[in-house]
């Protein structure tokens, strides 16, 4: 059968989702996947699941969320945080997606409470159905929840209706809404006290972040901790990567050679965005080229086309942080070399300084000879280079290690490259 180009490109837009989430075209991640659906499926426990950006936690969490669906008939819904989310537009897009309507009533006080002549809020969260009517539309209301805690309405609703939140980005709130952030850590550890009450739900909170958020939800409800099972996600490993590039590809009918293989996946840093992007842009090429064989330009195309929007920056940065005398190679160039070859996110002094050992063939150098090094990377000057304690040291922008990984080869001379 003849190379059908337009299926082709439809099935590099289908498996190849550099944008969202992947949910249909997910990649299995083997212990990774047992240990969060395990989590999922234990009822009362809450879920943090962190990692860096890129990583693909919210594809893993997405993916084992409709595993629990088929075993134990749950639902979810998840809501992305910014940094302009409020306790108010929570609820309003949360009511929303539950297909709910919220509303506020004031009532008023007499002598038996506390407040003599005050009043108090009331919240009403309900759902219309099609064809009944509620006192102000004569239509038949087929849910209803009210209470005087808009949380304690929502941990009902979520229990009732055997629902999984799913709370995206808790990175991106802002020391302006931490109220939020205190009282979704308060119905997270409610829910966990609650469950013994609801037998046949799954319900829970799935929080999704960086390594910091466990460390605030702790903070704010230090009673969370032994309730919150926390669960860390790295960038993909070769194997993932491979897979999604090779399965790609193979869908759209496209033929390539392990090596070219293998080069899109060292390119790519086992950033899942990158991974999509360069399957997709790569495949696209070769659509438009009319052709079914993936070519070596092709590749070369695609990550020109994925750094052209930094690529100003990143040249800018890589050539202030390179040696560019034909006579020395300097430990700056080693680091940046070592560092964008290694396939961990994060290497320790001593990862580093064997790998550059390794490089300049002295393996007699103690750690103090890339100390400065290290330090000048980390710099305001450079801004290339991070240590999360005095150890262990990773790029600041996972992306400018893809571009350093193109580059690379200019980090060593030519006489120390035939060697």
């Amino acid at each position: 059968m003849a190379w059908d180009k337009d299926q082709a490109e439809s099935e590099l837009a289908k498996w190849f989702t550099p944008s969202k989430p992947a949910t249909k075209n997910y990649v299995k991640r083997g212990t990774l996947d047992r240990t969060i659906f395990r989590e999922f499926a234990q009822q009362g426990r809450q879920v943090l699941v962190f990692g860096p950006t890129g990583a693909g936690k919210t594809s893993m969490v997405l993916d084992n969320l409709e595993r629990l669906k088929s075993r134990y008939g749950t639902t979810y819904i998840r809501v992305t945080m910014t940094n302009k989310t409020t306790i108010e537009s929570f609820l309003a897009d949360i009511t929303f997606k539950l297909g709910l309507t919220r509303q506020v009533q004031l009532v008023d006080t007499d002598e038996s409470h506390s407040k003599v002549g005050g009043n108090f809020k009331l919240f009403h969260w309900f759902s219309v159905g099609a064809d009944g009517e509620n006192q102000r539309s004569q239509q038949r209301i087929v849910e209803r929840y009210t209470g005087s805690d808009d949380f304690a309405i929502l941990e009902e609703a979520l229990f009732k209706r055997n629902t999984v939140l799913v709370v995206d980005d808790m990175e991106n709130l802002t020391d302006t809404a931490e109220d939020l952030r205190i009282r979704l850590a308060e119905i997270a550890k409610n829910m966990s006290d609650d469950a013994v009450n609801y037998e046949d739900s799954y319900a829970k909170i799935v929080f999704v972040g960086i390594a910091m958020t466990a460390e605030q939800l702790w903070a704010d409800v230090q009673s969370l901790k032994s309730r919150l099972a926390t669960i860390a996600v790295p960038y993909l490993n070769q194997e993932e990567s491979q897979r999604i590039i090779q399965l790609g590809w193979e869908k759209a009918d496209l033929k390539s050679t392990a090596e070219q293989v293998k080069r899109t996946v060292y390119i790519s840093s086992g950033i899942g965005k990158v991974v999509h992007d360069l399957g997709q842009k790569t495949g696209y090429v070769a659509v438009d080229a009319n052709n079914r064989v993936i070519k070596s330009q092709y590749i070369d195309h695609a990550i020109r086309e994925i750094f052209e929007v930094n690529e100003l920056d990143y040249e800018s940065s890589f050539q202030k942080a390179k040696n560019k005398t034909s006579t020395k190679t300097t430990v700056r160039n080693y680091v940046l070399y070592a560092m964008a070859n290694d396939d961990r996110m994060t290497m320790t002094v001593q990862d580093i300084l064997k790998a550059v050992n390794q490089l300049r063939n002295d393996h007699e150098k103690k750690a103090n000879s890339i100390s400065p090094a290290l330090t000048q990377l980390k710099s305001p000057n450079f801004g290339i280079l991070t240590s999360d304690n005095r150890h262990s040291w990773r790029f600041i922008d996972p992306m400018f290690k893809a571009y350093v990984r193109e580059h690379k080869d200019e980090l060593l001379l030519k006489s120390e490259r035939k060697n």
